[in-house]
Order: structure tokens, then C-alpha cells, then sequence
């Protein structure tokens, strides 16, 4: 089967996973952390060579309690911490990189996160993006304002100007094969818009707790039977 090699995954329904089962701030989103350390080891298990998480949106740092948030930092912390003593990104060769209004965080977690991408920074075999605090109605605002800067200062000519070149001023410029988003929402909700014009969607019913390989796989046999034409 033609499995993709790049998939991006928009963890959905951790709070309602909460409600459903009275569950903790603090159970209910460790609760999803191991569900994306499982789905990593589903899609290098498939041959997937890249994986995209939204692991925060900018929306959620600006609208959810500075209680909640902080818990959620907290725990990050904790998750990149384990990262660096985990051996599997050293064996497997896996690079994390973090995308998104990354100033916005506490600087505690800046600094692991920096550490994290340093360490990994020339490990080829395996990618992991995380976006955090990240709409992508900002990022394409941000882009188009460097971008006219650039323009104005004369280090663009208004003719080098097309999607190639305005992609270079994203926070991430990759465009995944394959979009998963679980929690029975079938909307993106301003994640990489610039980058899915030619993405395969696929939208489960499970709430990301919930989700398990055999719903990851069969989003991964979903792709391999859809044929992507690319406007041809």
C-alpha cells in the first residue's frame, strides 16, 4: 500500500475524554501525551518518516485558564524532560522541532524545548514537529509582514514573489500528506492552511484518548486509496 510519509495530527477531545470518564486536569492530558508517544511508534512502525502534532493552539493559550495552562506547561516540561533521558531518539534517530508563537511560552519550558531541538538537531531518520501556541491565520500574517519588510528594504524584488518563496517565512514550511484530526470535528481550525491544499483528510469519531492503531491505521488506508491527482 502507498502509506504516507508525512502525517500531521490534530489530537482532538482530551477534555471531553475528561468528562466522559471524571478525570483530572492532569490524568486527562497525560492520558493524551501517551497516546502521541504510542502513535509515533505506529507511524515509524508503517514507514512514516515524518509526524506533526498541534499540541497547543494560540486560541487555548489565550482563552483557557492561567490554572489549566499552567498544568499543561508543567507537564510538557516533565514530557520533554523524559525525552532527553529516552534512548529511543538517539536509536531511532528521531529530530523534534516546536513551531508557533513559541515567545509566548514560559521560559522554563522555552529553555527544554531548545535543549530538545538542539540535541536531536542532526538525527535524519525519524521528524517530530510540535506546534504550540500556533493559529495559521497568524503564521500567514506574520509571514506577509516579514515578507513586505523584506520587500521594502529591496532584499526581495517583487517578481521573487511566489508560493515557494512566501513559504520560506512560515514557521514551517512542510506539507504533510496526511491530515488526522480525531474528537468527530471536521474542520481544521486554522492549522497550516497555507501547507494542506493538497493534504488528505480523514476525521474519526474517537476522542484522541481514545484513538487507537487501528484507527490510525485505517486513516493510513484511507490515503493509500485515494488518488491524488494534484490539479492534473
Amino acid at each position: 500500500m502507498d502509506y504516507p510519509k508525512s502525517v500531521a495530527i490534530i489530537p482532538d477531545g482530551n477534555r471531553r475524554f475528561a468528562k466522559k470518564h471524571s478525570l483530572s486536569f492532569s490524568n486527562f492530558y497525560q492520558a493524551g501525551f501517551k497516546k502521541v508517544e504510542s502513535a509515533l511508534g505506529w507511524g515509524e512502525e508503517s514507514g512514516v518518516e515524518k509526524m506533526t502534532f498541534w499540541a497547543l493552539s494560540l486560541d487555548n493559550l489565550q482563552k483557557r485558564s492561567s490554572f489549566e495552562l499552567a498544568l499543561l506547561f508543567k507537564l510538557m516540561e516533565q514530557n520533554i524532560s523524559s525525552a532527553f533521558s529516552n534512548p529511543a531518539f538517539e536509536e531511532k534517530g528521531i529530530k523534534a522541532r516546536f513551531f508557533g508563537r513559541l515567545d509566548l511560552l514560559p521560559q522554563s519550558l522555552r529553555e527544554k524545548i531548545s535543549v530538545l531541538e538542539e540535541k536531536t538537531r542532526g538525527n535524519k531518520s525519524f521528524e517530530l514537529n510540535v506546534a504550540i501556541a500556533y493559529s495559521g491565520q497568524e503564521e500567514l500574517v506574520n509571514a506577509s509582514r516579514k515578507l513586505a519588510l523584506d520587500l521594502n528594504e529591496g532584499k526581495i524584488r517583487e517578481g521573487e514573489v511566489n508560493a515557494q518563496t512566501f513559504s520560506k517565512y512560515l514557521y514551517f514550511n512542510q506539507a504533510p500528506d496526511l491530515i488526522i484530526r480525531t474528537g468527530g470535528v471536521q474542520r481544521l481550525s486554522s492549522f497550516m492552511p497555507f501547507h494542506t491544499g493538497y493534504s488528505e483528510l480523514f476525521f474519526s469519531k474517537k476522542l484522541w484518548p481514545e484513538f487507537t492503531k487501528r484507527d490510525f491505521n485505517s486513516a493510513l488506508a484511507h490515503y493509500a486509496g485515494t488518488q491524488r491527482r494534484f490539479g492534473k
